[in-house]
């Protein structure tokens, strides 16, 4: 071996290899500082959030793609004419946007997600140092139709309200298998489906908006929860807002005060008394109790809405009699009512998937006064929450036995495979199946002849309990002349599918939860009901309408009384009459005839044009 020579080749080959180093170090170095790229790190990868759907897989937020402006400073010339260029195009201030083209960094934000047209103006005027970036959209596209349960996702893609904030991991890919590659430009979330049923949650919302209006409360909510499962089929709120647009609303507008929110839920309570004395002291059922108006305990007078006379448990349950509940319960320990209302779910929370959910209030046996036990059995000195009412209510719907509610259905991903399912919960049994039983009953007579007649339905039969209570406030008392109208109904009675809660916040003083509640229960429980392929019960027929005796047969010449008829009845009579007298007629309304032109008697001839009006009862 030539030892020179092979000298002058190591010396030449380590100093190619010290300059293509120097080189490269030279470049790392230079494109670090370089003024003419933006790379991003991993926490800046975009977020496609996944879908969140409703039971029938109808999409209540979905991402799609935008493009959002940024800006190297360093790259641009002239940023006062820039400024003037696009400050009208993407609608900021020109102040706003100089002042952001001037700063010393290489990338900044001139506005996030624009529209397709914006964006392709921005393209348009070709200026060096804009550069468009591809992002995802939360867009809602149902607008305001379930807003409190889904909620919204701010302009970083990150869930702020309701199932976007409370599933915001599952939504944004952060929890569960990786959906995405780590050098993927994006990361994907997975769907999430919810129990909501978008008709009967339309419904709720229409309802209880027509409920608050007409009342004249504040606000309002109506819950919808399957009886056999514990899935709520509807959590609905008025006013609502739309998230597409979530900035515009204040700071409590999104709040689901049907969770959040807690109430004492006055005459309502009294079932559950009742339960607690049909368990711990049957012979109840075989006492009488006199109200006159008022009673006296502990040095407190206890109003009641009317001098009731002699009245049974069922009689107290019928006409919300204060008095006889009152007497009633003085049988009842206190640790036998404290243990029934707990085993009902009051004074802890349900469990329910959405966030900020309040146990309400249900002190221990060793606070309680010696006027407690009567105040509790009227529904004072506790606080609770729609979704504890209609879970409560639900458990005696399903012959005793509690269903934790639930709002979500099930984790999926795009294909529809399910990733995680979400079973119905059962807490047990609360009260015997014959007990249960006993209290449905009792609910039926305050729907059939109580204080929630509004709440009956023409085809199905419906048993529920009216409340009325004055507000409380946080540091104890009472407002004056502020209110919460409640009624809680189930139907059908006899194989009950849907137990549903409905809430009146601050109505007039006059009003009351069976004038204003249940008639928002009854048209929501009748639209519901048909939809879901429940069939008709036999109900007991209304009384007929006062007036004249129906003409059901025919007199030549004359028209008949079609009034309190309903269609099937008036349509067999209408296809007679016109086989003999050529008659056209119109049909007005639903429910059955109240009035009609010509009126019943007049003279009709051939061709003669005959109007019927129907109305609901």
């Amino acid at each position: 071996m030539n030892l020179p020579i092979f000298s002058r080749r190591v010396v030449f080959t380590g100093m190619l290899v010290l300059g293509a180093a120097l080189y490269l170090a030279y470049r790392l170095v230079s494109l670090h500082f370089s003024g003419s790229i933006y790379v991003p790190s991993d926490a800046d990868r975009e977020v496609h959030r996944g879908a969140i759907l409703a039971k029938g897989g109808d999409l209540l937020a979905v991402s799609v793609e935008r493009r959002s402006l940024f800006a190297n400073p360093s790259e641009i010339g002239d940023p006062a004419s820039v400024a003037d260029a696009i400050a009208p195009i993407i609608g900021m201030a020109r102040p706003a946007v100089l002042d952001r083209l001037r700063r010393e960094k290489r990338f900044v934000w001139l506005q996030r997600k624009l529209d397709d047209d914006t964006a392709a103006r921005i393209v348009s005027l070709g200026i060096k140092g804009l550069h468009l970036r591809s992002e995802y959209h939360r867009i809602y596209p149902h607008g305001t139709l379930a807003s409190n349960i889904v909620g919204f996702a701010g302009l970083d893609n990150t869930g702020l309200e309701g199932i976007e904030y409370k599933y915001d991991d599952v939504l944004s890919g952060r929890k569960g298998p990786a959906r995405t590659s780590p050098d993927a430009e994006y990361i994907k979330g997975y769907n999430v489906r919810l129990t909501i049923d978008r008709v009967a949650q339309y419904t709720a919302e229409r309802e209880i908006e027509r409920g608050v209006r007409e009342s004249g409360a504040v606000r309002g909510a109506a819950v919808v929860m399957e009886v056999k499962t514990g899935r709520l089929l509807a959590v609905a709120k008025y006013p609502l807002v739309d998230p597409n647009s979530y900035w515009e609303f204040g700071g409590d507008a999104m709040k689901n005060f049907a969770v959040v929110d807690s109430f004492e839920p006055g005459s309502t309570l009294k079932v559950i008394a009742a339960a607690s004395l049909l368990e711990t002291h049957p012979k109840v059922l075989q006492e009488t109790f006199r109200c006159e108006g008022k009673i006296e305990v502990a040095d407190a007078v206890i109003k009641c809405t009317a001098v009731h006379g002699d009245l049974s448990l069922d009689g107290i349950i019928k006409h919300s009699c204060n008095a006889g509940i009152i007497q009633a319960v003085k049988r009842l320990k206190r640790e036998e009512l404290h243990a029934t209302l707990a085993r009902f779910g009051f004074g802890r929370e349900t469990g329910v998937e959405m966030p900020g959910e309040s146990p309400g209030l249900l002190r221990d046996v060793g606070d309680w006064s010696g006027l407690s036990r009567y105040s509790l059995s009227i529904g004072q000195e506790i606080s609770v929450t729609s979704i504890q009412m209609v879970a409560a209510f639900g458990a005696i719907a399903n012959g005793g036995v509690y269903m934790a509610p639930t709002v979500i259905e099930s984790i999926e991903s795009d294909d529809g495979s399910v990733l995680q399912a979400f079973y119905p919960k059962s807490h047990g049994r609360v009260v015997r199946p014959d007990i249960a039983a006993r209290l449905l009953n009792m609910m039926k007579g305050v729907v059939e002849g109580g204080t929630a007649t509004r709440a009956r339905m023409e085809y199905y039969g419906a048993a529920g309990k009216t409340g009325t209570a004055q507000k409380s406030m946080k540091r104890g008392g009472y407002y004056s002349g502020k209110y919460m109208a409640s009624f809680v109904g189930i139907a059908p009675l006899y194989d009950p599918d849907v137990c549903i809660l409905v809430l009146l916040d601050e109505p007039p003083e006059s009003v009351s939860g069976g004038a204003a509640a249940s008639p928002v229960f009854a048209r929501i429980a009748g639209r519901i009901l048909p939809y879901r392929g429940i069939k008709k019960d036999q109900v007991a027929a209304r009384d007929p309408l006062k007036g004249a005796p129906r003409t059901t047969a025919l007199r030549r010449g004359l028209m008949p009384n079609f009034r309190g008829m309903r269609l099937g009845e008036a349509a067999r009579i209408l296809a007679a009459l016109r086989k003999e007298a050529m008659i056209e007629y119109s049909l007005v309304g639903r429910g059955t005839v109240r009035r009609q032109s010509p009126e019943p008697g007049s003279p009709i001839g051939r061709n003669h044009k005959v109007i019927l009006y129907f109305e609901e009862q």
